[in-house]
């Protein structure tokens, strides 16, 4: 169809629409949650569009520059605002100016902007696109004076040479141009002014042909061009000093890309276009382009993910967002990583167990292996946070489910990423005789368990059973949280680890100068029991939990030093002993009667039954051996001798006389 009148005519334009896929938005949100944050400055993003009047943006828009081959690349920017507030309150109209024009008069012809607010907790995300184009000044237009089929204008060789230069030749591999130069003996070129000058410095005879990737819809045919063609006109005025002057343009509009196609169906137009002058765009340059909503008016768009994402992708995103929230503004310099690989041993599924996993689910940590070898009973849910009264029956043999089975099951329907693995498994412990095979078994497991975990929490009911933990900890230099109970006071402390080096910290029995022993002989049932004031153990097991992250946010672990004794209600520190979490003290000892918390700093004892060098020593030659003969030892002199503690306290007495009788001497 062939339009040639003596008068023009306004040239008429559709835009581009935008097309987001939603894994373009789950990536971004990612991105916004672990690594953008708060920043508000631009990112470059990508964006392509085919013969479909479609500008997509794909997962990868965001992290890479590649682009099917038989799509044009469009550069452009996202910016993201952390309120709501922030986004409705942009001046659109001078954003979109501001951030075009500097891009367009570098050479940037075409690019597109995105202005988001993600509403993470809810996962929704508001956005408005906008594809710039400068506007002539009202009253003013692009006006064409011919338009024609390009199948009825050029004949059968220059459609070849169109088609086999645009589709074929390299120079703009891997994506297709949004804009090239044309000529009948030079085919397609890239849209570059040294190619243009280098043109029109031959004879003259070359038809110069100014070409755009067009994508109007296949219905709209010659009515309508593309979005494109106004910012290419423009900037023929503005920049390449073609104003008031009448040009041929090209609208390609090829079938197929990057393909073998029928010439006949091609739907290219060519026109005759009167370029603006620069007074017809005056001064201050009109930037238009901003996307309608889906009603048609002026307006961003929400989208909703929440439907696009499966239950346990939102419940693993939203059991994080608090640790990856610290990261934004309060604790930049915390490796949330660290903490979600971290392997933790929980030795004791009671109420010290059930709190400390509760508070280790809160920091990310998800990988759990649990011991315990009692069972649910009817007065452990209201204490117990982990166990239900379902669990209090059910279990094999009658009674209620192992603990250390029911635990793991409650972490696992509490996060959806949780691993966890119970184990049945009693701690051979001082005192306590038992079969050498029975020991040799629990040693083993216990010894494994240990070794490859990350840190080990001591959270049993009697003091001998966190003789052995302790030991092994120390041989394989593991870090040690250890918490106990008392009616109204409470201890959390951390182990030193290998104390056969300097500058050890103590265990929990290096302040002991007897063995640990059988504690539950001829004790009553208040005395066989933890009693303690409900209100300790949910305190006791959240500070083993945070010293723990703190230790980890450290460089040395739990090798880091503890700050030093001091009178004042807070300990000494220095930049040595804080973490980005603050202090890492040796001991907490809390007072629930006196509503006080004292930090000291203890050494390690070099005649310690669990942590010195010589018990290390005998464990790491023969723990079996070890373990089964502290197990006989009814009075803990095993243990005693060899730690050295016998002798010890001999030397002690002997001091001790020795000062009596010098006093007898002076009187």
């Amino acid at each position: 169809m062939s339009y040639e009148a003596p008068e023009s005519w306004v040239v008429k334009f559709i835009p581009l629409s935008s097309s987001v896929e939603s894994s373009f938005w789950v990536k971004y949100c990612e991105e916004k949650l672990n690594n953008i944050q708060l920043n508000e400055d631009p990112i470059d993003i990508s964006g392509s569009y085919g013969n479909d009047s479609r500008l997509e943006c794909r997962e990868n828009s965001l992290s890479s520059d590649d682009v099917h081959q038989s799509r044009a690349m469009m550069q452009g920017q996202l910016v993201g605002y952390n309120t709501i507030e922030t986004f409705q309150k942009i001046d659109k109209n001078k954003f979109i100016r501001d951030s075009f024009l500097p891009s367009f008069n570098d050479g940037e012809i075409s690019t597109f902007i995105v202005l988001t607010f993600a509403d993470l907790k809810n996962h929704k995300i508001l956005y408005w696109f906008a594809i710039p184009a400068i506007a002539t000044q009202k009253g003013c237009s692009i006006r064409a004076s011919y338009q024609q089929e390009v199948q009825k204008c050029f004949d059968s060789s220059e459609i070849s040479l169109l088609y086999d230069s645009f589709l074929k030749d390299v120079w703009h591999s891997p994506a297709l141009p949004s804009f090239f130069l044309y000529t009948k003996n030079s085919g397609c070129l890239p849209f570059t002014r040294k190619n243009y000058d280098k043109l029109c410095s031959k004879d003259g005879s070359e038809r110069i042909i100014f070409c755009f990737l067009d994508t109007p819809a296949r219905t709209q045919k010659e009515q309508f061009m593309g979005w494109q063609m106004r910012n290419m006109v423009a900037f023929l005025s503005l920049n390449w000093g073609l104003s008031g002057q009448t040009v041929q343009i090209l609208s390609f509009r090829p079938k197929f890309l990057r393909s073998t196609m029928e010439q006949s169906n091609d739907m290219s137009i060519l026109l005759h276009v009167i370029v603006p002058t620069t007074a017809d765009y005056g001064e201050e340059l009109q930037v238009v382009g901003w996307e309608p909503n889906v009603r048609g008016k002026p307006g961003p768009r929400w989208v909703n993910l929440q439907p696009l994402l499966d239950n346990r992708h939102l419940a693993i995103q939203a059991a994080d967002l608090n640790l990856k929230l610290m990261k934004w503004r309060m604790i930049p310099s915390l490796n949330v990583e660290k903490l979600q690989g971290t392997k933790v041993l929980l030795l004791g599924a009671g109420t010290l167990g059930c709190n400390v996993a509760r508070t280790l689910l809160g920091w990310g940590i998800r990988n759990f292996k649990i011991v315990d070898n009692g069972k649910v009973s009817y007065s452990n849910p209201v204490r117990q946070s982990l166990f239900t009264l379902k669990d209090c029956q059910g279990g094999e043999g009658g009674g209620g489910v192992p603990k250390s089975i029911a635990a793991a099951k409650a972490l696992k329907d509490i996060a959806a990423d949780v691993e966890a693995e119970a184990f049945v498994l009693s701690i051979p412990m001082p005192g306590h005789a038992e079969p050498k095979e029975t020991i040799k078994s629990s040693v083993e497991q216990l010894d494994q368990l240990i070794r490859e975990c990350d840190v080990v929490y001591l959270l049993t009911d009697t003091r001998e059973s966190r003789w052995l933990p302790t030991v092994i900890a120390a041989s394989y230099n593991k870090m040690l949280i250890n918490a106990a109970l008392g009616l109204d006071s409470w201890l959390v402390m951390r182990h030193g680890g290998d104390t056969r080096g300097d500058s050890s910290l103590g265990c929990y029995f290096c302040n002991d100068v007897v063995a640990p022993e059988n504690s539950m002989k001829n004790r009553t049932l208040d005395q066989q029991c933890t009693v303690t004031r409900p209100g300790l153990a949910p305190i006791a097991g959240s500070m083993a939990v945070e010293l723990m992250v703190s230790l980890l946010q450290h460089p040395d672990l739990h090798h880091a030093p503890a700050p030093q004794n001091s009178s004042s209600f807070s300990p000494t520190t220095t930049d040595e002993t804080a973490s980005p979490l603050g202090v890492m003290p040796h001991q907490i000892r809390g007072s629930l009667v006196s509503y006080t918390v004292m930090n000291p700093t203890v050494p390690a004892f070099s005649c310690c039954t669990a942590c010195s060098a010589a018990v290390i020593n005998a464990y790491d030659s023969d723990g079996v051996g070890l373990v089964y003969e502290a197990a006989q030892s009814a009075s803990g002199t095993y243990l005693e001798d060899i730690a050295g503690l016998t002798a010890f306290r001999a030397q002690a007495e002997e001091q001790l006389n020795e000062l009596e009788e010098d006093w007898d001497v002076d009187e």
